[in-house]
């Protein structure tokens, strides 16, 4: 369902309505729409596992509803950007129709390749399209489309989804409108980001060029030979050129232009960007909403400013002069990072939108420039330095002792000369081995930073926020960052890294190398300890075993007034005689030992030991 509400009350001041066909089932699912002549134009899908994609003119009259075909030359898999609605005025064209243009990204049918090959395409249809009368009922007969180009100096056409468009109106009927379009990379490892500009007149000239028709036999488009078009050219709005040959409507076109418009929609050439070439290409940054307008320098001369809301919530504002776009200012917009969504400008303000949260900037911070060469340097033009209030402010049209250079960024001209200034060394405590991060941060984007560090220092790596340093002997000592702008130079940033012990490596090297000797010496002096407690012990026991030998020994003899029974030592047997080793073993311990060196079997006093008896236990009742 949809409703329509009051943007400044937000009360709703229309009935509920059907969605379908208007707006998406899930807010995962892209979708694009605008209103033009109070008439509702929108791109989105029609069912609700989204594989029905749509454009369509759905608020009106029912009979009035007219749609894209349902054919994957029409649409495959489109992920809509952006809606844009132009007028004959705008055109300074009277003989026209008003034409409303849809950006996206849809899967191209023209190629032969193991992956999905993704292609950032425009389509245009015309508001007065009624449709045909047999062929194509209640279907675009204007739907046309093509390729948008936005290639990168060193990636080619790497930058193939559209991610989203604004368009830039002018304030006088002299110009024309102009679209900025975001485009993305769609391999995975490669993060590129472009910004390419495209005029309206560009893109109607491709519209007005071949067409495309698919081989199926070897997946290519190939240009429509101009015999083969027929007549009036397929896909055109009615014009009153068009009425005075009996073409009232699209209802009276025949069906031979019908049928070629519905078979041949994608045009053969693609739209290149102004200058044929990005006005910014990034690769660490991932660029998702853009929104742009005109802003009048102090001299009169107009710029286009930029903000580009990115992936990880941050806010790029950029001002392009000549062919050129460059970043004027960095602002993290959420305490989280959070992907932009959304992004509106009001007036002054900027509104940014997230999933989980809305925030608002002023497009008109010149406080944050505090020195007149930082106003100057940051080529902004909203802002000029003021050498009454001795202040960056919003200038506002008014040229009293205010100065600014866009072009140029003239400072020594312009600035009387300002004292040097040195930033607080600040000091670093590290450790060995360690990743250090020296931040530097430039007053603009124009300015080239370099820095000035220790001779032995050898593992630096740049970057975006810094410098860097992997600790060693040699990194210890002063960094200084040092920023160029126009012709003048200052240190912006200082640090010396010292130990953070206040020691040197090699002192502590020294300190670790006298605990490690003094603990291998204390292992040392236990294991000998140990070693004379062990032989001390064992020396012992030999004693004690000796003794109860003698006291087994003295038992042999019966006490008097009792009858004992004696036993001679066996005789050797001829066996023995013949193998010694046996005899020996009779009268020694386990394995030839003699007993002393054998553990005492029979700890228990309940058993006596008797040295020389033949019987193998030690149990009283074998005695």
């Amino acid at each position: 369902m949809m409703d329509a509400q009051d943007v400044s009350s937000f009360q709703q001041v229309e009935r509920l309505e059907n969605g379908r066909g208007k707006c998406p089932f899930e807010p995962a699912q892209r979708s694009a729409a605008v209103m033009a002549g109070g008439v509702l134009y929108a791109a989105t899908v029609k069912n609700y596992l989204g594989t029905e994609p749509i454009i369509s003119r759905a608020v009106g009259r029912t009979e009035d509803w007219i749609r894209t075909e349902t054919l994957p030359s029409w649409l495959n898999a489109p992920a809509f950007a952006a809606a844009m609605a132009l007028s004959p005025a705008e055109w300074g064209d009277e003989d026209g129709d008003d034409e409303i243009y849809f950006f996206f990204t849809e899967t191209s049918r023209a190629f032969d390749s193991y992956e999905r090959i993704k292609v950032p395409r425009v389509a245009r249809v015309c508001a007065g399209d009624l449709g045909g009368r047999k062929t194509l009922q209640h279907r675009w007969t204007t739907f046309l489309k093509a390729d948008l180009l936005c290639p990168g100096p060193e990636h080619g056409r790497a930058s193939s989804i559209l991610q989203d468009v604004a368009i830039l109106r002018p304030e006088h009927r002299s110009e024309t409108p102009i679209f900025y379009g975001i485009f993305s990379s769609q391999w995975e490892g490669a993060a590129i980001s472009a910004v390419c500009a495209f005029r309206p007149q560009d893109i109607r000239t491709v519209l007005n060029g071949p067409f495309r028709e698919l081989k199926h036999d070897c997946n290519r488009g190939l240009p429509v030979m101009d015999n083969d078009v027929p007549q009036p050219r397929p896909g055109e709005c009615i014009t009153n050129n068009m009425k005075l040959q009996q073409f009232g409507s699209s209802l009276s076109l025949p069906d031979r232009v019908l049928t070629f418009i519905r078979d041949h929609p994608l045009m053969d050439r693609p739209v290149f960007p102004t200058d044929d070439h990005p006005l910014l290409v990034t690769t660490d940054t991932a660029y998702l909403r853009v929104v742009a307008h005109r802003v009048t320098s102090l001299s009169g001369k107009e710029y286009d400013v930029l903000y580009l809301g990115t992936e990880d919530g941050h806010l790029h504002r950029a001002v392009r002069i000549g062919a050129q776009l460059s970043v004027l200012e960095d602002l993290a917009l959420f305490p989280e990072p959070q992907p932009v969504e959304s992004m509106k400008l009001y007036q002054n303000w900027l509104l940014v939108g997230s999933r989980t949260e809305v925030t608002q900037v002023n497009t008109t911070n010149c406080g944050r420039l505090q020195s007149c060469s930082e106003c100057i340097l940051a080529q902004d033009p909203v802002c000029a330095w003021s050498f009454q209030l001795d202040a960056c402010v919003a200038h506002a049209g008014e040229h009293g002792r205010l100065v600014q250079d866009i072009e140029s960024a003239d400072v020594s001209s312009l600035c009387p000369r300002e004292p040097g200034e040195h930033p607080v060394v600040f000091e670093v405590p590290v450790a060995t081995a360690a990743h250090v991060v020296l931040p530097c941060s430039p007053s603009s984007a124009w300015a080239s930073c370099v820095w000035h560090q220790p001779g032995g220092v050898t593992a630096l790596t740049p970057r975006r926020d810094g410098l860097e340093v992997v600790v060693t002997p040699g990194a210890m000592g002063a960094y200084a960052c040092e920023c160029q702008e126009g012709g003048a130079a200052r240190v912006v940033a200082a640090y010396s890294l010292v130990w953070g012990s206040r020691r040197s490596p090699a002192s502590q090297a020294h300190t670790v190398g006298a605990g490690l000797a003094g603990f291998v010496l204390g292992v040392l002096a236990a294991s000998l300890t140990l070693l004379l407690i062990g032989r001390r012990q064992q020396r012992r026991r030999q004693r004690e075993l000796l003794a109860r030998d003698k006291v087994g020994l003295d038992l042999g003899a019966p006490p008097s007034g009792t009858t004992s029974y004696s036993q001679d030592p066996p005789s050797p047997s001829p066996e023995d005689e013949r193998l010694p080793l046996a005899l020996a073993k009779r009268g020694s311990g386990f394995g030839g030992f003699p007993p002393p060196f054998l553990l005492d079997p029979c700890p228990s006093p309940a058993h006596i030991r008797l040295t020389g008896a033949p019987l193998a236990t030690c149990d009283e009742t074998s005695i």
